[in-house]
């Protein structure tokens, strides 16, 4: 048995701010959509290689502590990748050299959760 990656699914805090991240930001494709703001609403995006499920966040408080997570992504071409961006404070670590050796950035989404781009196969000194 093989498993592999299939989705990321997160519950921001504002639906409306995270999809447009997303969207405008990353530039992923919305694959669908459910819902209406009274029975909560849900996306699924792809940025090629990846899926994500957006859904609106319970209204239990305890939905507020879950951790944020650093999800890593293996692309390509670093440079090119961070130049289809645009600038602001989404970016937390610009491209450069890992500790690992490899060329990443890391941006964060309005909630937090933070994704590193990474040429994880094209090593760099």
């Amino acid at each position: 048995m093989i498993d592999r990656f299939d989705h990321l699914h997160l519950q921001p805090a504002d639906f409306d701010r995270s999809l447009a991240f997303y969207r405008d930001t990353l530039g992923w494709s919305v694959i669908s959509a459910w819902g209406d703001p009274a029975t909560g609403r849900g996306a699924v995006l792809s940025g090629g290689a990846i899926k994500l499920v957006l859904t609106e966040r319970s209204r239990d408080p305890a939905a507020a502590a879950l951790p944020r997570p650093t999800v890593h992504l293996d692309i390509h071409d670093i440079d090119r990748r961070f130049e289809t961006m645009p600038a602001g404070d989404h970016v937390v670590v610009p491209p450069g050299v890992s500790d690992r050796g490899t060329r990443c950035f890391v941006v964060r989404d309005p909630d937090g959760n933070q994704f590193a781009f990474e040429e994880v196969n094209r090593r760099r000194d």
